[in-house]
């Protein structure tokens, strides 16, 4: 016996044979599940949005356990200070007995999304978008809910942001917005962040590479020292102990590297560029240090792109670099290329272990790494490449399958 409900026009749940707690802790409006005692059983990741005194909660769930159908109940009001209606289904089991009482929100939830936040938000199911706070409308479009995904232009196809059992992520630009699109099936987030706000964000970046310059001259001396020492030392333990240090000594000098790198200009000087040149170039720098050893597929053949050759050839050595650290020994980097009337496309895929959810879902937020020793400023350095570059940035990843990296290169402008 089933009983199927709806929470807004494209969300249908079936009691929770079909939906699994899981599913409906993810879902972007406040859930609470009632014993037929009046006790709060469990409650999903939003349910905090309920705000209510203690007395106003009873009454509500006295409402609710008197009827064994479904009902629309009292108003509460939720932590931002909106009332909003609330209904209640009830949940049985197999046999037909009530086990509980499924609670939440079915107003229209912009309010919830925040229409106070300077960030855009906005969520799509089944290519159609379902909510969108003020930003978001004011970037998307006035009537944005209710309207298909693909009726913005300048948004990636909903085929392609939405793959089923892989978390995708993208970045790009638009009208002074960094926009990130989050995907977890059958939903995709989009974040729209003022570029204000994010160049806010490179102040300490921009600091922190100041300092590198100071250290790196007293760090390329104590590099020295060190590799004198293990030349004229014959003790095996002593020796040991200065190779480890040489390694940290290299993996501070490769952070100092990269942060200066940061606060260079990115000034782009783009050009028609050899693909396969550069992806061989890149290839051979990142393979003598190479552990383990990995092959790579080239189907780059004959392929231009217009893009900064310098740059374009850093976004490879530290793809690269991710995959080796990622894959097992012997597997394989792909590098392949396709191009339709929008865009040149370049793809890097790897076999390795993926980008676990929890930091595919906070890339370029808050810098990740899920490397043992790394500092998590590679894909940082990547996407200041694409960006500068005016291009889209996608990441796909799934748990023991590998991650796929695109970058999405526009046609240069008509002479």
């Amino acid at each position: 016996m089933s009983h199927t409900f709806s929470i807004l026009p494209h969300i249908h749940l079936t009691n929770d044979f079909l939906v699994s707690k899981q599913v409906l802790d993810r879902l972007p409006l406040p859930l609470i599940f009632v014993a037929p005692t009046r006790h709060i059983l469990w409650r999903n990741r939003y349910a905090s949005w309920f705000h209510a005194s203690r007395k106003t909660v009873r009454l509500l769930l006295q409402q609710v356990v008197q009827k064994d159908e479904y009902q629309r109940i009292a108003p509460v009001i939720l932590s931002s200070g909106v009332e909003v209606a609330v209904e209640s289904q009830p949940v049985r089991n197999l046999t037909g007995t009530v086990e509980g009482y499924l609670i939440w929100i079915s107003d229209n939830l912009s309010g919830i999304a925040g229409d106070f936040l300077q960030t855009g938000i906005a969520i799509a199911q089944d290519a159609h978008f379902i909510l969108g706070n003020y930003t978001a409308r004011m970037l998307l479009g006035q009537g944005i809910v209710g309207r298909p995904w693909n009726s913005v232009y300048w948004l990636p196809s909903w085929h392609v942001v939405l793959r089923r059992g892989q978390h995708v992520f993208f970045t790009l630009i638009q009208d002074s917005y960094e926009i990130r699109i989050h995907t977890h099936y059958p939903w995709a987030i989009i974040e729209a962040i003022p570029q204000r706000l994010v160049d806010d964000d490179r102040i300490a970046v921009q600091f922190a590479s100041a300092m590198m310059h100071e250290i790196r001259n007293p760090l390329t001396a104590l590099s020295g020292y060190v590799e004198l020492a293990l030349m004229k030392i014959s003790n095996e333990d002593a020796k040991y102990q200065l190779t480890q240090a040489m390694t940290e000594i290299d993996r501070l000098s490769r952070l100092t590297s990269d942060l200066m790198w940061l606060s260079e200009s990115q000034k782009i000087r783009k050009q028609w560029c050899d693909l396969q040149a550069l992806v061989e170039k890149a290839w051979s720098v990142v393979q003598t240090g190479m552990i383990p050893k990995l092959t790579i597929d080239m189907q780059v053949q004959d392929s231009r792109i217009f893009a900064d050759p310098d740059k374009f050839e850093q976004i490879f050595i530290n793809l690269f670099k991710n995959a080796a650290e990622a894959s097992p020994s012997g597997a394989t980097v792909r590098v392949w290329f396709r191009q339709d009337d929008k865009a040149h496309y370049v793809y890097i895929e790897d076999d390795g272990a993926g980008i676990p959810d929890e930091v595919l879902r906070t890339l370029f937020v808050e810098r990740r790494t899920t490397k043992a020793h790394g500092h998590g400023l590679g894909l940082f350095i990547v996407k200041q490449i694409v960006d500068a570059h005016g291009a889209r940035l996608e990441i796909a990843s799934s748990p023991r399958k590998g991650t796929s990296v695109s970058v999405a290169l526009p046609y240069p402008d008509p002479q």
